[in-house]
């Protein structure tokens, strides 16, 4: 045999050999108890769901897969699933779960030597965050097979209303106690994020549903990029109907309401309008048991699950095929195409009712609202992939700002962004680990008081502890540690060579705090002020030159616009509003608002400068110039000058949406509870302290204007029947304490003020009612004797029409005063005390006229005297000594008798 036979022979050998080992080793046995086993995956994050079986004894199918991508995914597996189990497991397959997943079907094989009976939990894991995006455990569950099998089902779980993501990993679905047994012994826990079928309404809201998990019902999911404002709402319409599908259609309202609770009812649709919550002719879109005049009892929709997981909404519930309920619900054929109807809006503020109000849909077809025809027993699955969410939520965010500390403590974790996560986490600012975001070249200084037990500081490694000798440290460590009593100062500067992300954790504990953006130097470098403005969602940077100022505004949470106003509140006020379209584009107006609602909103058009409006995962910044007067000559706008010496009144807003047509959907949902005060020149800002002040001066200008001097007048005009001086007395006693009320009302408006301002006509009525009525009582003080003749006659003409005058201007001037309080202040009763300064001058007008007309009356009853007149002789007290001391009572005699009482009255004008 010549040599290259045998090394052909040999080259055989070998192939021969290495078919045999791949034939060996590509055969699998199934000879595992848990082969055959299915379940659903736990929707952590990510907006994971799919469905799970175990093919042989070293593989598994994955059917019916989404997620969104990850950084370094990978199949895992844990002990337990707790956030130390998952956190010490270890990867199952060589397989890599990279990009994006779509309805996707895989084959995986588990690594050569690894058992079934070696896995109790089976995770999808992002090693790169240590981040749990769904797990499935494999136990069994002794209730219902899932409803995707098919099988037959008698009854089956209710999934409790939870939301996520849970601080927790999520527990399997509850069971109802139903004690049927089951249809097989390999059955998992089912999830109710899973369905049989699937519908893509519009690009941002679909129906999933599976039919006779309960038989003769179906359960409907309602999945959409919501938040907590707005409502999902799908039902059938009328059978029989051809156009206006909408009315008289049966649907369900669903969606998470403002406490953040899974909500959905039966709603019967009468008309295109909100309901009008009339028991007695009731109509719009109601509940089922509103228009029967009920509160439970015709509620057909019963809430399975609710969740909002990465920014999308899922509402589960199930109603029966057939209703009872025949005057406003629609009875179903699975097998029958039907129309359904569907609308996505925003529900009306909460009113304190038992229900909700959903808001009109508004435009256009297919986006907000629409309809199409549907076969509920017919197989379909339209929907691929996650369902993209533009709101998704990055959680709570903090911006450290120049100059400004960050407080670190540690509490009970409720929310926690990236779970598995321990019990107790990292809190800033009063945040639950938010993401921080800082700036390079802006220091960074944290106030660490989270307990002697946990040492903070700002690594590389996603995870926190020690244990990674490869990771990172740039601020804090072992030391970094402290209580509320003695916090632990930690400074650090974020510089070029720091990374765009690091993360702060506890040196110690694993999984204690969250992510750390590092960005350029923005707002913090660029402005040279900045202050947190009332209830701490907003963030206000300016730098004041001698005729202009630049102004930043950035949220510190997410919104569809951000508002900042001139002013002590929202009413009467300058506001500057910042919003991105449809289009992403972005836009600041400036409005003068006068009322609450639309129609007082006007738009202004003042010139703004240097305008930049961006939003950065769902925040909104945005910045411009002004000048501090502006260089118009009409215009509301015109009046908008800003005082740089002065306390300037700010206010913000945030909402939903906004747009160039205004509605009363754009209405603030959140609005600042109390002005901030802005020292431009000063550079400093503070909340305001509302206190009374300027209630208290118009309580005592009443005091003095409305009863001492209306008062005192009365007594001289009426009160000489009396006595001799009693009259006088009561006269002197009541101006001389309406002047001293005067001065003290006086000094509490200047001392909230600041100083003296003549810029409005109450001030000024003010200052003309103050003079006169210190000549008045000058003028009373320095009254001639009785036996001066016409000096005293021209003192008692000039007394009594001055008096009267102003008496009538002080009237004027507490007028005005109410309605200067209510443009100031945007007091809320400002009508009602102004008509009650009015009803009050009335009832003292009434009363001189009915004294006046009586007296009139009675002199008309009898004869002249031979002067021809009883008004002759008693001009302001002739008959009284001008002697008399009026602190010292002097008793006198008088003879005269009634009839000559009352004749005294009404004497106050010359014969």
């Amino acid at each position: 045999m010549r040599i290259s036979d045998c090394r052909i022979s040999f080259r055989i050998v070998l192939v021969t050999i290495f078919l045999w080992i791949g034939t060996a080793s590509a055969q699998c046995s199934s000879s595992s108890p848990r082969v055959g086993f299915q379940a659903d995956f736990v929707m952590v994050q990510h907006q994971l769901r799919g469905s799970f079986r175990i093919v042989n004894d070293c593989s598994f199918v994955v059917s019916r897969f989404d997620m969104l991508p990850g950084i370094d995914v990978k199949w895992w597996s844990a002990v337990n699933d707790d956030v130390y189990s998952f956190l010490s497991g270890k990867t199952i397959s060589d397989a890599k779960l990279a990009g994006l997943y779509s309805n996707a079907t895989m084959e995986v094989t588990l690594l050569k030597g690894l058992a079934w009976e070696d896995i109790k939990v089976l995770s999808v894991w992002d090693s790169a965050t240590a981040s749990n995006f769904g797990h499935i455990i494999l136990q069994l569950n002794q209730s219902a097979p899932p409803p995707t099998s098919g099988g037959p089902v008698v009854e089956a779980p209710n999934f409790p209303p939870t939301l996520g993501p849970s601080p927790l990993l999520a527990p399997p679905p509850l069971d109802d106690g139903s004690s049927s047994p089951p249809t097989s012994s390999m059955m998992g826990n089912w999830e109710p994020t899973m369905f049989e079928n699937c519908v893509a309404l519009s690009p941002s809201f679909r129906v999933r549903w599976t039919l006779g998990v309960v038989p003769g019902t179906v359960d409907i999911g309602l999945e959409s990029a919501l938040t907590k404002t707005q409502y999902m709402a799908f039902g059938w319409a009328k059978p029989g109907i051809t156009e206006q599908y909408m009315i008289g259609a049966d649907v369900v309202v669903a969606g998470i309401d403002d406490k953040g609770f899974p909500l959905s009812e039966d709603y019967f649709m009468s008309s295109y309008s909100e309901c009008n919550w009339d028991k007695s002719k009731p109509a719009g879109v109601c509940p089922d048991s509103f228009f029967a005049g009920t509160t439970s009892g015709l509620n057909n929709s019963e809430m399975l699950h609710g969740q909002q997981i990465d920014g999308i909404t899922l509402v589960r519930y199930r109603r029966p095929l057939a209703s009872l309920d025949i005057n406003y619900d629609v009875s179903l054929n699975a097998s029958q195409e039907m129309v359904a109807v569907w609308a996505m809006g925003s529900l009306a503020p909460d009113s304190m009712r038992v229900h909700f109000t959903p808001q009109n849909h508004g435009l256009p077809q297919g986006v907000k609202y629409g309809y199409l025809n549907l076969t509920l027993g017919s197989s379909l699955d339209q929907c691929f992939g996650p369902l993209p969410a533009s709101n998704a939520s990055q959680g709570n965010i903090v911006v450290a700002d120049r100059g400004t500390s960050l407080v670190v403590t540690s509490d009970v974790a409720y929310e926690y962004p990236n779970p598995p996560n321990p019990r107790k986490v990292l809190y800033i600012n009063s945040k639950e680990a938010p993401i921080l975001r800082v700036e390079r070249g802006v220091p960074v200084t944290f106030l660490v008081q989270a307990g002697h037990d946990v040492s903070f500081y700002v690594t590389s490694n996603p995870i926190g502890g020690s244990g990674r000798s490869s990771s990172k440290i740039y601020a804090g460590g072992p030391d970094a540690h402290g209580v509320p009593t003695i916090p632990y100062t930690l400074k650090w500067l974020p510089d070029r060579r720091t990374p765009d992300k690091v993360y702060y954790q506890s040196y110690f504990q694993k999984k204690m705090g969250w992510m750390v953006q590092v960005v350029d130097g923005g707002l913090s470098d660029m402005y040279n002020t900045s202050h947190l403005l009332a209830d701490g969602q907003v963030t206000l940077f300016w730098t004041l030159t001698s005729t202009d100022v630049y102004f930043a505004v950035r949220g510190e949470r997410k919104s569809g616009y951000l508002a900042v106003a001139f002013g002590s509140g929202m009413l009467n006020s300058f506001a500057y509003v910042a919003w991105i379209d449809d289009k992403g584009n972005g836009h600041i107006g400036t409005y003068w608002i006068t009322d609450k609602d639309a129609s007082g909103i006007h738009p202004t058009a003042e010139e703004l400068f240097n305008k930049k409006c961006e939003r950065v995962d769902g925040v909104i910044t945005f910045e411009f110039s002004r000048p501090l007067k502006p260089d118009c000559q009409s215009g509301q706008e015109c009046k908008n000058v800003i005082d740089a010496t002065s306390a300037l009144k700010m206010v913000w807003a945030m909402g939903d949406e906004w747009s160039v047509n205004l509605t009363n959907g754009n209405i603030h949902t959140i609005v600042s509870t109390t002005p901030t005060l802005i020292y431009l020149a000063a550079g400093a800002a503070k909340v305001e302290e509302l206190q009374p002040v300027l209630e208290v001066h118009g309580f005592m200008m009443f005091f003095a204007w409305g009863l001492f001097f209306p008062g005192g007048a009365m007594a001289a005009r009426y009160f000489k029947h009396i006595n001799q001086d009693g009259w006088l007395r009561i006269h002197v006693y009541a101006q001389t304490s309406g002047v001293f009320v005067t001065f003290l009302g006086l000094l509490f408006a200047v001392a909230e003020v600041k100083r003296l301002e003549f810029d409005n006509v109450h001030t000024k009525l003010g200052f003309v009612c103050l003079l006169s009525v210190c000549l008045q009582a000058a003028t009373g003080f320095l009254r001639p004797p009785k036996d001066r003749g016409l000096l005293r006659t021209v003192w008692e003409y000039f007394h009594l029409f001055t008096g009267r005058t102003l008496l009538l201007l002080g009237f004027v001037t507490l007028f005005t005063g109410v309605t200067q309080l209510g443009s100031r202040d945007e007091f809320e009763h400002v009508r009602t005390l102004e008509w009650s300064i009015v009803a009050w001058v009335l009832a003292l007008a009434f009363t001189c006229g009915y004294i006046e007309m009586h007296d009139f009356w009675i002199r008309g009853q009898k004869s002249y005297t031979s002067s021809g007149s009883f008004r002759q002789g008693y001009t302001l007290g002739d008959d009284e000594d001008d002697s008399t001391e009026l602190i010292t009572p002097i008793q006198k005699e008088s003879d005269q008798g009634p009839q000559n009482q009352l004749e005294m009255r009404g004497t106050m004008v010359p014969p």
